[in-house]
């Protein structure tokens, strides 16, 4: 049986609807707040006053406070604490934004567990593929595009610009703001790995 977990993180403005909530730092505060159990608590919570840490307790199942010298981000001590708890979906709410190299740690948390870390926010849904053949729905999505670290080799159909067992590298542009055309498209990725990144306008 599938199980997914939303991670919020303190950049969520709006809590998602979901069944099993992991918050940090500042994001558990948030869900507090809002009434909504969590499953964990975790961070080290510089950004959270002495006086609401009692709130953020109330409403936790666990409760970790790390050390705020570390070598790890909270969103990646919270995506590993899901991952070990057996989660298969990650999703991750308000890792966007604000701090780049915060930023970029989520992406690479994307990037290092295809399909099973998800990066959400008000425009952009990114998360990683491995080998396999992928059916992409469209959603309300105008714009999808692909990267990757390392090399790989992808064929898209069902988009406005189709490719064909074409190698990318983690140097090429090209595969930006392309468009799926109808209700979904499809990707296969013959070898390595991609990230993909469905996008909007603000």
């Amino acid at each position: 049986m599938e199980t997914s977990v939303a991670i919020i993180l303190k950049r969520c403005t709006k809590i998602p609807t979901a069944e099993n909530y992991i918050g940090v730092d500042k994001g558990a505060l948030t869900l507090a707040r809002n009434g909504k159990r969590m499953l964990l608590a975790i961070g080290d919570f510089d950004s959270v006053e002495e006086s609401d840490l009692s709130c953020i307790k109330d409403y936790s199942d666990t409760f970790i406070q790390l050390n705020p010298i570390k070598d790890d981000t909270d969103s990646e001590a919270a995506v590993m604490y899901a991952i070990e708890k057996g989660y298969q979906k990650i999703h991750l709410y308000g890792g966007l934004g604000g701090r780049l190299d915060h930023a970029m740690i989520n992406l690479r948390l994307v990037s290092r567990f295809p399909e099973t870390v998800y990066l959400h926010d008000e425009n952009n849904y990114i998360y990683s593929l491995g080998e396999g053949i992928h059916s992409i729905e469209k959603h309300d999505y105008t714009y999808i595009s692909f990267f990757t670290e390392d090399e790989s080799i992808i064929t898209l159909e069902g988009m406005k610009y189709p490719l064909s067992n074409q190698k990318l590298t983690n140097k090429d542009t090209y595969t930006t703001s392309n468009e799926i055309l109808e209700d979904k498209g499809i990707i296969t990725v013959h070898a390595g790995k991609v990230t993909v990144i469905q996008s909007k306008d603000a």
